[in-house]
């Protein structure tokens, strides 16, 4: 998840050229044998020869890298319960041509939506479109999912994802 944020914050800054993780293909040892000559592994495939990627990897990290692209610019500080609350979604879109959809962002609790919201959102080509959303944190302290999600007919989500802690009132 974090390697996601990370991935999601550089490309939103629109200020790099392009953001590469720094070992999609390492140098890697057989997990049969014991160290030095195996024991280790240092890429995120499970399968070289199909280039099968590591399941959570896959789940958090593809959306990092997909063309239209999003971060939710929150980076773990406390929510205070009951509290209203101003989150914002960086919306970015790599190609050359307009992208047009929904941004939805949601709270989740135990995988069940606590709030959401939506709104449509049209991204120029080559651009960048930052969305505000007013939300009401819930009142019960605990561990939630913050996620924010791009929806466009006819492509899969793309999702943007954070823990987040909703703590008593100060």
């Amino acid at each position: 998840k974090y390697l996601a944020a990370k991935t999601e914050f550089w490309r939103a800054g629109r200020k790099c050229a392009g953001v590469l993780h720094f070992c999609g293909l390492g140098y890697s040892r057989a997990g049969d044998k014991p160290r030095p000559e195996g024991g280790a592994t240092s890429d995120h495939f499970i399968d070289l020869e199909t280039l099968a990627l590591e399941p959570d990897f896959e789940r958090y990290v593809r959306d990092a890298f997909s063309p239209v692209g999003l971060t939710l610019d929150y980076w773990g500080e406390d929510l205070y319960a009951g509290q209203r609350r101003e989150l914002k979604v960086v919306v970015i879109n790599d190609l050359y041509s307009d992208w047009k959809g929904e941004v939805n962002l949601r709270l989740m609790k135990d995988g069940n939506p606590v709030a959401a919201q939506g709104r449509s959102c049209t991204v120029a080509a080559l651009g960048r479109e930052t969305l505000s959303f007013k939300q009401t944190i819930p009142s019960q302290p605990g561990e939630y999912i913050l996620t924010a999600e791009l929806a466009a007919a006819g492509q899969r989500p793309v999702r943007s994802v954070r823990d987040a802690r909703v703590v008593a009132t100060r």
